[in-house]
C-alpha cells in the first residue's frame, strides 16, 4: 500500500511539473544570453589588451635591434683600428682574418683593399669596387649597408669602417649579419606561444618577412622574394589599416594596425629603427590570443554547460518518473510473484510457535516427523526420536524447555544443530534457530523456528577435526618412537659397556696372570667393536633420514664384489661351522656404474644377519644374478642370500624394517644386535630405486632377495693378474707432529707412535700446530696427524694456514686427518682443505702404520 501511495504522489508532481517547466526554460535562456554578452565584452577587452601588449613588444624589439646595430658598428670600427698593425703592403693575411672572425659574433668578416678586391677568411678574393659601401668607406666613412633579398640571394646587413695606416686609408673592414641571424634576433614568446617579427624598408619591401604576411614573387620578375606592400592590398586589410601601415613605413613613424586572420582578428604594430631606414613590425600570435580568450570565458562556458546539463537532467528525470508510473502495475505484479515464491521457500522449513499457549504450527512444505499442529512437548519428542541427535537430546530439551518455554528475551540468537539421514544414506546437518517476533515487557509471546542446512560447513569442521586427530596421533607416535629409541639405545649401549667395565675390573684383579688378562682384553675389544658398530649404524640412520646420503657412482666389477664377500664372510662363517657359498649366474655385464660402498653395506648387513642367526652345521648361499631391466643401458641385478637359520615369524616380517626392532624369543635375545641393520638396508635400497623380497618361516631359515637397477659401462682397463709385493719400510726416527685436543686420545696416539720408533711432538690445538710448524726449521716434521674438531682453530683451517707458508718444505709437509668425523663427505672435506689422507677414530693401529709407511 505504501508503494502505491508513493507513486500516486509522483503522478501529482508530474501534473504540476509542466507549470514549473516554462519558467525554468525562461531562466536558462536569460542566463545563456547574459553569458553570451559577457563573452563578447570579454573578447573585446582581450583584443584591447593584445593591442597594447604587441605595441610594447614591437617598440622593445626596435630598441633591441638599434642597440645591436649600433654596437656592431662600433665593434667594426674598433676591429679596423686593431687590424691596421697586421696589414703589409696594403694587404691583410687571410689567416689573421680567420682568427679575427672567431673572436666576433658576426657571420662574416672581410677586408677590401684600396683597389676594390675583397679578401674572405677562406682566402677567396672577389671584386667589390662597385659596391656602395666601398665607395663610401674609401672616403673615410663608416656605416651600415642594407642588402635586400632577391630570388638568388638572401638578405643581410653589413657594417663597414675604413682601415688607416699612418693616416692613409688602405682598405675597408666589413662584417655582416645574414638573414638567418637577423631572424633569430626577431624571435620571441607571448604567453608561452612562439612568435616573430618582420622588417620592411621605406618602399614596402620585406627584408625579413613574416610567414603570415608573405607574398611570393617569381624569379622572372627579378624582384625581392617577398613584397610586403602587395600583401596590404589583399582582402585581409581594410583601407584605413592599409593606409596606416603604408604611412608608417614610408615616413618611418610608429602605428597600430589590425587585419583579418583565417579565424580571428589579428592585432599588430609597426615601429621605425633609428640606425637604418627600416621598420620592424609584429603581430600578436593567434595561439596566445585564443589562450587568453579561452581563459577569460572558460568559467562562463562551464557554468553555461552546467545549467544546460541540469536542465537536461531534470527533463530526463521527469521522463523516467512518467515511465515508472506507466510500468508500476506490471512491476507490482512481478514483486508480488517474487514475494510469494520467497514465502513458499521459507515455509518449507519454518515453524510458528505460540509460546504463550505452548503450541506450534508447522508451516513447512517438507514433511516433518510430527503433526502439523500440537503441543511443544510433542515437537521435542518428535525431533529426538526421528533424528540422530548429536547432543543425545540434551541440547534439544534445553532449546525448547529453557529458550522457548521460559519465554525469556536473550541477548543472543539461540540455536541447536542436529543430524538427519537422507533416503540415500548420506547425513545432513541442520541448524535450528529461534527468533522472537512478538515481545511484550521482556516476555516472548510468539516466535518462529527457522532451519538452515550447514552440511558443507559441518563437513569441513569434521574433516579439520579428523586431520587434527591424525596430527595428534602422529605426534604421539613420534614421542613413543623417541622413547623407544632412547630405551633401546640405553639397553644396547649398556650391554657392551657392562662387558667393558666388568672385564676391566676383573683384569685389575688378575694383573699378574697374562693369559687371563689377554682373554679379558679380547672380550673388551669385542665389546668395543660392538659399541662402535652401534654408533656407526645410529649415525648412518640419522644421515639417511636427514637426506645427507649422496650416491657416488663409480665403475665397479661385480665379480670382485662377490669374491670379496666370499673371502670376508666365508672365513667368518667357517669359524661358526657354517657352510658359506657365493656364486654368480647369468652375469653378462660385470662392469657397472654404482656406489660400491653402499652395495657392500647392504650385502654386509644381510650376510652378517644370516651368519648371526644360523646355527652350527647350517648353510648360507649367496647368489648374484643379472636380469633384464626396462631402462635402456641398465640391468636388474639381484643379490639373493638364503640361510638355514632360525627364521622369522610372519608377524615380525611386517615390522622388520622398523628401527630397533628385534624378534622377541629366547634364541634371539642371546644374540647381540641393534635392530637397525635391515632398516638401513631398506632405506639404501629405496634410495637406489631397488626392491627387497623376504621369505622366511620360523625354524626353516630365511631368503632375502635385493634387486637394484645398475647402469652398464665398458671395461676400459681390463684386469690383469699381478703379483703385488708389499715392502715394509721402517718408521724409526720418523718425525711426526700430533695435533689432538683430547688429552686421552693424544696419550694413546703418542704411545702407539713411540712404540713404533717415531719421534713425536704434540700440539693441543690448531693454532699451536701452525705456530710450531712456522717456527720449526725446514724438515723438522716428516708428517702431521691432524684432528679436525678443536676449540680455537679446527683442523681444516690449520691445514689451510700451513699450506700458505712461504717455505715449500713446510707448506708441502704431508698432513693426515685423524678424526672421529668418519663419513665419506668428511674424507672429501679433508682432501678439499689440503690434507693428504684420512684416518677414522677409534684408531686402527694397522691402518695407521700402513698410512705412515705410505708417506715415509
Amino acid at each position: 500500500m505504501q508503494f502505491f501511495t508513493k507513486y500516486k504522489h509522483k503522478e501529482k508532481r508530474l501534473k504540476h511539473s509542466v507549470i514549473r517547466f516554462a519558467p525554468l526554460i525562461l531562466v536558462v535562456y536569460l542566463v545563456i544570453q547574459a553569458f553570451a554578452a559577457f563573452q563578447a565584452e570579454d573578447k573585446a577587452a582581450v583584443m584591447a589588451r593584445n593591442r597594447d601588449y604587441i605595441k610594447d613588444i614591437t617598440l622593445a624589439m626596435a630598441n633591441k635591434l638599434d642597440d645591436i646595430f649600433s654596437n656592431s658598428l662600433k665593434s667594426v670600427e674598433a676591429l679596423a683600428k686593431l687590424s691596421s698593425n697586421d696589414i703589409r703592403d696594403g694587404q691583410m693575411n687571410s689567416v689573421f682574418l680567420a682568427e679575427l672572425e672567431k673572436m666576433i659574433q658576426f657571420d662574416h668578416l672581410n677586408f677590401t683593399d684600396s683597389s676594390g678586391m675583397t679578401l674572405k677568411t677562406t682566402g677567396e678574393k672577389v671584386y667589390s669596387g662597385n659596391k656602395w659601401y666601398f665607395t663610401d668607406g674609401i672616403k673615410g666613412n663608416s656605416g651600415i649597408f642594407v642588402m635586400m633579398p632577391t630570388n638568388t640571394s638572401m638578405a643581410y646587413i653589413l657594417f663597414y669602417a675604413p682601415v688607416y695606416i699612418q693616416g692613409k686609408i688602405v682598405g675597408i673592414l666589413s662584417t655582416s649579419f645574414d638573414e638567418n641571424s637577423i631572424k633569430r634576433f626577431l624571435d620571441y614568446k607571448v604567453y608561452g606561444a612562439h612568435a616573430s617579427a618582420g622588417i620592411v624598408n621605406t618602399e614596402g619591401k620585406s627584408l625579413i618577412a613574416l610567414e603570415s604576411m608573405k607574398m611570393q614573387q617569381t624569379s622572372i620578375q627579378g624582384l625581392s622574394k617577398d613584397n610586403f606592400r602587395k600583401f596590404l592590398y589583399t582582402s585581409k586589410f581594410d583601407e584605413e589599416n592599409r593606409n596606416n601601415i603604408i604611412r608608417a613605413y614610408a615616413t618611418r613613424t610608429p602605428s597600430s594596425y589590425k587585419f583579418n586572420g583565417n579565424t580571428d582578428e589579428i592585432q599588430g604594430y609597426i615601429a621605425p629603427l633609428r640606425t637604418v631606414p627600416l621598420s620592424v613590425y609584429s603581430n600578436f600570435p593567434t595561439e596566445a590570443s585564443r589562450s587568453l580568450y579561452s581563459m577569460g570565458i572558460q568559467a562562463g562556458r562551464m557554468l553555461q554547460a552546467l545549467l544546460i546539463l541540469i536542465f537536461a537532467g531534470y527533463i530526463i528525470y521527469l521522463m523516467i518518473v512518467q515511465l515508472l508510473i506507466r510500468r508500476n502495475e506490471a512491476r507490482q505484479n512481478r514483486l508480488a510473484n517474487y514475494i510469494a515464491k520467497a514465502e513458499n521457500a521459507i515455509a518449507r522449513a519454518m515453524i510458528y510457535v505460540d509460546a504463550e499457549n505452548g503450541t506450534f504450527e508447522d508451516l513447512s512444505i517438507k514433511p516433518m516427523p510430527f503433526p502439523k499442529t500440537g503441543q511443544l512437548d510433542n515437537l521435542v519428542e518428535g525431533f529426538i526420536q526421528y533424528n540422530d541427535d548429536m547432543q543425545n537430546g540434551d541440547d534439544f530439551r534445553t532449546f525448547f524447555n529453557v529458550t522457548i518455554k521460559e519465554r525469556k528475551v536473550l541477548n543472543y540468537i539461540p540455536s541447536v544443530v542436529f543430524c538427519s539421514t537422507k533416503p540415500n544414506g548420506k547425513k545432513e546437518y541442520i541448524t535450528m534457530v529461534y527468533i522472537p517476533v512478538e515481545v511484550k515487557k521482556d516476555v516472548v509471546y510468539k516466535g518462529i523456528i527457522l532451519f538452515r542446512n550447514i552440511t558443507s560447513e559441518k563437513s569441513k569442521e569434521i574433516e579439520a577435526n579428523r586431520k587434527l586427530s591424525q596430527a595428534l596421533n602422529a605426534a604421539r607416535e613420534a614421542s613413543n618412537a623417541k622413547t623407544t629409541f632412547l630405551f633401546n639405545m640405553s639397553h644396547d649401549i649398556r650391554t657392551p659397556m657392562n662387558a667393558v667395565m666388568g672385564f676391566t675390573a676383573m683384569a685389575k684383579k688378575h694383573i699378574e696372570e697374562k693369559e687371563t688378562i689377554k682373554k679379558y682384553l679380547d672380550k673388551i675389544d669385542i665389546a668395543g667393536k660392538q659399541l662402535l658398530s652401534l654408533v656407526n649404524q645410529v649415525l648412518e640412520m640419522s644421515r639417511i633420514e636427514s637426506g645427507k646420503i649422496i650416491l657416488s657412482e663409480q665403475k665397479c666389477n661385480l665379480e670382485n664384489v662377490i669374491k670379496a664377500l666370499s673371502t670376508t664372510y666365508g672365513s667368518h662363517a667357517e669359524t661358526k661351522g657354517i657352510l658359506f657359498t657365493a656364486t654368480i649366474t647369468n652375469l653378462e655385464h660385470k662392469m657397472v656404474l654404482i656406489d660400491s660402498d653402499r652395495i657392500n653395506q647392504i650385502a654386509a648387513n644381510i650376510i652378517g644377519n644370516a651368519i648371526k642367526y644360523t646355527n652350527e652345521n647350517g648353510s648360507i648361499m649367496c647368489t648374484l644374478e643379472e636380469e633384464k631391466c626396462d631402462r635402456e643401458g641398465y640391468g636388474m641385478y639381484t643379490l639373493v642370500v638364503e640361510d638355514s637359520g632360525i627364521g622369522m615369524s610372519s608377524d615380525f616380517i611386517e615390522h622388520i624394517y622398523d628401527e630397533f626392532t628385534r624378534e622377541s624369543s629366547t634364541t634371539v635375545s642371546r644374540i647381540q644386535g641393534t635392530g637397525l641393520g635391515m632398516t638401513i638396508v631398506k632405506k639404501l635400497t629405496d634410495i637406489m630405486n631397488g626392491t627387497i623380497k623376504i621369505d622366511s618361516k620360523k625354524g626353516q631359515g630365511t631368503k632375502i632377495a635385493v634387486s637394484i637397477p645398475m647402469k652398464w659401462c665398458k671395461d676400459l682397463s681390463p684386469e690383469t693378474a699381478e703379483q703385488k709385493t708389499v715392502t715394509t719400510i721402517p718408521l724409526k726416527d720418523m718425525k711426526v707432529l700430533l695435533v689432538e685436543d683430547n688429552e686421552m686420545n693424544r696419550e694413546i696416539a703418542e704411545e702407539i707412535l713411540t712404540e713404533n720408533g717415531l719421534v713425536v711432538d704434540t700440539a693441543n690445538d690448531g693454532d699451536i700446530a701452525v705456530d710450531k710448524v712456522r717456527r720449526a726449521p725446514p724438515g723438522a716434521y716428516n708428517l702431521i696427524l691432524m684432528d679436525v674438531q678443536m676449540p680455537r682453530m679446527n683442523g681444516y683451517d690449520a691445514t689451510k694456514a700451513i699450506r700458505k707458508l712461504e717455505d715449500p718444505q713446510k707448506s708441502k709437509v704431508p698432513i693426515i686427518a685423524m678424526t672421529a668425523n668418519a663419513f665419506e663427505e668428511d674424507k672429501k672435506n679433508a682432501l678439499a682443505a689440503g690434507m693428504n689422507g684420512h684416518l677414522a677414530k677409534p684408531i686402527d693401529v694397522q691402518k695407521l702404520i700402513q698410512t705412515l709407511t705410505n708417506f715415509r
